[in-house]
């Protein structure tokens, strides 16, 4: 566990990373948050910047992160085939197996990903973030738990604030055509 450092600090520094404009932060609160974040998982608060990106206001965890954390835990990866239309890979970990976890250009077109710029662009790499993201899931997921990649989370759709949302709760009667205004004036005629 790293020493924990001082809220005034990460204030400090979180308006510092901000202003760089580095990692995908936009303001201090995401900065601040992202640090608050690596110092509850025991980690320097200072890593965050390293480890994590803010991609449509959600926190995500570079995959080479993931990947990172997973080996320092004693996990350990052989790639079987990483190209421009396939990625294979096995992972194991003494807690946890062994998994073979492959992506293809296929699976990514049902998925429904092939049209960003990134799969354009990246494919090799974009198939490799998703297998690390599968991979340590499956095996060991305490390192990336709640988290998604940056990868994963560009290819999510926005995120709507709260009151766009439309809510349903369970133990709120509904209406039934019978409890109309209409339904009642049907059965007197």
């Amino acid at each position: 566990m790293s020493e924990i450092v001082a809220l005034q600090d990460i204030e400090r520094a979180g308006n510092y990373i901000a202003k760089s404009g580095l990692f995908g932060v936009k303001t201090p609160e995401q900065a601040i948050a992202l640090m608050l974040v690596a110092q509850a998982e025991g980690r320097n608060p200072f890593e965050a910047a390293r480890d994590y990106h803010i991609i449509q206001g959600r926190p995500a965890l570079k995959a080479d992160s993931i990947l990172a954390r997973f080996q320092q835990a004693g996990g350990s990866v052989r790639w079987i085939e990483l190209s421009d239309t396939k990625a294979v890979a096995e992972f194991s970990h003494p807690q946890g197996g062994k998994v073979i976890i492959d992506w293809d250009i296929e699976r990514a077109k049902r998925a429904g990903l092939i049209g960003k710029d990134n799969w354009k662009n990246y494919p090799r790499q974009m198939l490799r973030a998703r297998v690390i993201s599968e991979g340590v899931r499956t095996i060991y997921p305490g390192v990336c738990v709640g988290t998604y990649t940056v990868e994963e989370v560009q290819d999510m759709s926005e995120i709507k604030p709260a009151g766009e949302h439309e809510y349903t709760f369970i133990d709120t009667p509904q209406a039934t055509p019978q409890d109309t205004p209409q339904a009642a004036e049907q059965e007197t005629a």
